[in-house]
């Protein structure tokens, strides 16, 4: 199973297909290298770090509000999700996890709204169609 320092060095932002928002956790390619965006990069910690590959434990946690999706707006006025799991906070700008005063320190400005875990199930299902 990979650690978070692995996940990093292997991990290559990609932008969605305009006009789609595909949510899934990240498979590694032929190199090795996981691509993906914010929420992928959200998913695929919850995913290979926090649960350590369990689908089960990963639905557990959302499912409970252990780890909860959340909405942000960056410094560069766009839309963001960021892991929280615990009192700590993980993006693919921070690559680590961080307390809340430091997400608001690099200008993320977060949303009383947090995604549901059927939203999520349902962000993933529709990014496989």
């Amino acid at each position: 199973m990979v650690n978070l320092e692995e996940f990093n060095l292997a991990y290559s932002y990609k932008f969605d297909p305009k006009g789609r928002d595909k949510w899934q956790v990240l498979r590694p390619n032929a190199d090795g290298i996981y691509r993906g965006d914010c929420e992928d990069y959200s998913l695929s910690v919850l995913f290979y770090i926090i649960c350590k590959g369990s689908w089960l434990k990963f639905w557990w946690m959302l499912v409970t509000r252990q780890a909860k999706m959340c909405y942000v707006v960056t410094k560069n006025d766009d839309g963001h999700a960021v892991l929280k799991f615990g009192d700590q906070y993980i993006d693919n700008w921070t690559r680590q996890f961080v307390p809340l005063d430091e997400m608001k320190s690099i200008g993320h400005v977060f949303h009383k709204w947090q995604y549901l875990p059927i939203q999520v199930a349902l962000k993933m299902i529709y990014g496989k169609y």
